[in-house]
């Protein structure tokens, strides 16, 4: 094993199914919602985590063979076929919002997107026992291996020359990254001038702000102390520079964590991320704010879930 490289364990099987809610409790805001299954997928920090992991592991390793199942990935995944990629040698592993981009020597470079359900698993030989839905198997000319994991098949795997990633379509419609530099007050007020949706669907548009999703933008408004509902073009500048500090602030300790254990998560060692123990707000509802004591609420916007303290993030101004 090169020098520097910390073995990973084995990879234990995947989590079956997400953690169902408990029965409404009579302060939830709509006790109908809280009795369905809290359903999400990777943001930022927990790609970022597997970026780090990946790159530590396989920077200057080289394939010698890529296979791909015949189960085809629910998103259309075009460009060149995993075959290309024999022979080629892993330069770097960088992440575009919630895209991995792994780099290849002569100008080659494997686009990844998780979904809701994709794992990368990375052993440093055969594992003994099979693992089921793996979808694009990497071995490695050391005997190490990486798979794609993804039972519900809705990420996204593409083989592309590194001159075509500017114009492909699901990088080119993708927003400014919130830490690569941290986004200032004032650049979050330009991109909220003139918009009638809520503050907590604009920090979702990716095409805005690209890796922040559901459970880091309840954290972060809860931190702000911004209620999810106003309208992102009503903020005044000084709430804006309350998000601003807060959005590196949640998103730095969670990636410090390695991310949110949920449903399908895990690092390519196997590992559940430790940053659920500090969600404020995140799939809390009925149960006490951690800052105020008031009960966490929870409601529905644009189809997803919004968790929010009440008290901690009371109106100020119309709602979008």
């Amino acid at each position: 094993m090169p020098r520097g490289r910390r073995p990973l364990q084995r990879v234990p099987a995947p989590a079956r199914s997400v953690t169902p809610r408990k029965p409404g409790p009579p302060d939830c805001a709509n006790p109908r919602l809280c009795r369905t299954v809290t359903v999400t997928m990777p943001e930022l920090p927990e790609v970022e985590t597997l970026r780090r992991m990946l790159e530590s592991q396989l920077r200057s390793r080289t394939i010698v063979a890529a296979r791909r199942s015949r189960s085809r990935l629910h998103v259309s995944s075009r460009g060149g076929g995993l075959g290309a990629l024999a022979g080629r040698r892993i330069e770097r592993v960088e992440r575009r919002g919630k895209y991995l981009i792994f780099r290849l020597d002569e100008g080659r470079a494997l686009l990844s997107h998780l979904g809701m359900s994709g794992r990368w698993l990375f052993f440093e030989r055969e594992p003994a026992r099979r693992l089921p839905h793996v979808h694009a198997r990497l071995d490695f000319a050391d005997g190490a291996r990486l798979w794609f994991q993804d039972p519900r098949r809705f990420g996204q795997l593409r083989v592309l020359p590194g001159t075509a990633l500017a114009r492909d379509a699901s990088l080119a419609r993708l927003g400014r990254d919130p830490l690569d530099p941290p986004l200032a007050s004032a650049e979050l007020a330009a991109l909220a001038h003139g918009v009638r949706a809520s503050v907590k669907a604009m920090l979702l548009d990716q095409r805005r702000i690209a890796g922040i999703g559901n459970i880091y933008a309840s954290e972060i408004l809860h931190r702000a102390r911004i209620d999810p509902r106003r309208r992102a073009g009503a903020l005044k500048p000084a709430e804006w520079a309350a998000v601003a500090a807060e959005i590196p602030a949640v998103l730095t300790e969670a990636i410090d964590r390695m991310g949110t254990t949920f449903s399908m998560y895990r690092t390519p060692a196997g590992e559940p991320g430790g940053y659920g123990e500090r969600l404020r707000v995140y799939d809390r509802a009925g149960e006490p704010c951690r800052v105020c004591g008031t009960a966490i609420r929870r409601i529905l916007q644009g189809q997803r879930s919004t968790f929010y303290c009440p008290y901690c993030q009371g109106r100020r101004s119309p709602r979008a």
